[in-house]
């Protein structure tokens, strides 16, 4: 295989929307041009196959790895490193979700990331199997990106102290190779269609770059919105203490709320497979223990549920305001809540409003008098008048009429 064969895999390997650290991004990088240029190289060095995808079973635990980078099928790149693919991988998940002999699942996961394509397909096959079976994400060394958007989707993350968390993002890599082709004498051709004007955007241009930022960021949109589902925050926790595109050490991850605890592989095999005291030991703390270990896990803890109380408070509240007074009138109370205005504030604009004492006497007596004038067209109309009657104009009781009739007489006479 020619060198420009080789530059043109390569190229559009990284043309690819990524979930991966640098780190990680450089070693498929590596392994690529290594093997392409050599294909002979793959039979050579088997020291670097893993074992992604595989299932062991120990104790009714199903153990599956999420080693080394990740790709969505078998393909060149698993079958010369030994990565994880997520076709595979979602079919031995699946096996051992249905296996009746099988407690639990633990993903073990050392990874830093890899292809987004299918990720955020097996990760919601993890979230769901969360009503079936016990899935815990044991990360030992990295995981991250694309390998923790899967981790977080179990319904316990456990890493090892060493272990780094994080690198949430996506990313895509563009080489301009034209100056070099230039270089060589060589010019690239390629036309499209005229229906399709934005097939080929170029990278180098501002235009191909903000088509190219919408991508991404879009995407990363998704994995942010997937993350914060499933560690039970909104997407602006994760964006603001999850390591803004950066990675973790284990601890200060828990502190976060990126992973439940730190803690060892065994425990969580001890625990999955039937040491139930184990797993609750290490899940539950008082608040003394918790204050001491995750001080700043604790005060997010109270400030949520100081505010979930006060949301049911103003809830409650609202709810007697519109059964005692109406709809109407707990509308308005919730445009002032929503508005910011204190009680204080108020209690002060009601004094300004609120009528004087000469105006609320004047209507006092008016009020009086309009019920003496009710009772006394009842009595001349020998029977009570409906509630909240009004006197209408075109209403005349009998008394009215007959005196109107005599009047009319005498003009005749």
């Amino acid at each position: 295989m020619s060198a420009r064969q080789c530059e043109r895999i390569v190229s559009a390997i990284t043309r690819q929307p990524w979930a991966i650290t640098p780190e990680g991004l450089d070693l498929v990088l590596g392994i690529a041009q290594r093997r392409i240029s050599d294909p002979q190289a793959v039979l050579a060095s088997p020291a670097e196959r893993r074992e992604g995808g595989r299932i062991h079973m120990r104790d009714g635990v199903a153990v599956l790895s999420v080693m080394g980078p990740i790709f969505p099928r078998a393909d060149f790149f698993t079958n010369i490193s030994g990565a994880t693919n997520i076709e595979t991988l979602g079919l031995r998940f699946g096996e051992a979700l249905a296996a009746p002999d099988v407690k639990g699942i633990v993903l073990h996961i050392d990874s830093p990331g890899g292809q987004i394509t299918g990720v955020h397909e097996f990760a919601e096959q993890v979230f769901a199997a969360r009503n079936t079976k016990p899935v815990v994400a044991y990360i030992s060394g990295t995981g991250a990106s694309a390998a923790y958007w899967i981790a977080s989707a179990a319904g316990r993350v456990v890493a090892d102290a060493t272990a780094v968390l994080g690198s949430i993002g996506v990313v895509a890599a563009w080489t301009d190779e034209k100056e070099a082709r230039r270089s060589q004498g060589l010019t690239d051709y390629e036309v499209v269609s005229s229906q399709s004007p934005n097939k080929r955007l170029d990278p180098a241009s501002a235009e191909g770059r903000d088509a190219l930022q919408r991508l991404l960021d879009a995407t990363a949109d998704i994995f942010i919105a997937d993350v914060a589902r499933n560690r039970g925050c909104d997407a602006a926790r994760v964006t603001e203490r999850f390591g803004r595109g950066g990675v973790m050490l284990a601890a200060e991850a828990v502190r976060a709320g990126m992973a439940d605890a730190v803690g060892s592989l065994e425990n969580v095999m001890a625990a999955l497979s039937g040491a139930d005291g184990a797993n609750k030991k290490e899940a539950h703390m008082d608040a003394a223990e918790l204050s001491q270990k995750y001080p700043e896990l604790l005060a997010d803890i109270r400030r949520e549920a100081a505010a979930q109380a006060s949301l049911e408070a103003k809830s409650a509240a609202f709810a007697l305001v519109a059964a005692v007074a109406g709809e109407e009138t707990a509308e308005k109370v919730r445009k002032i809540d929503a508005a910011g205005v204190t009680p204080e504030q108020v209690s002060l604009m009601s004094s300004f409003f609120a009528p004087s004492q000469e105006k609320a006497e004047a209507k006092s007596e008016e009020s009086d008098a309009r019920k003496q004038m009710l009772e006394a067209i009842a009595s001349v109309t020998g029977g009570p008048l409906p509630s909240g009657a009004e006197v209408q104009k075109t209403s005349k009781s009998a008394l009215v009429a007959d005196a109107e009739r005599r009047a009319a007489a005498q003009r005749l006479v």
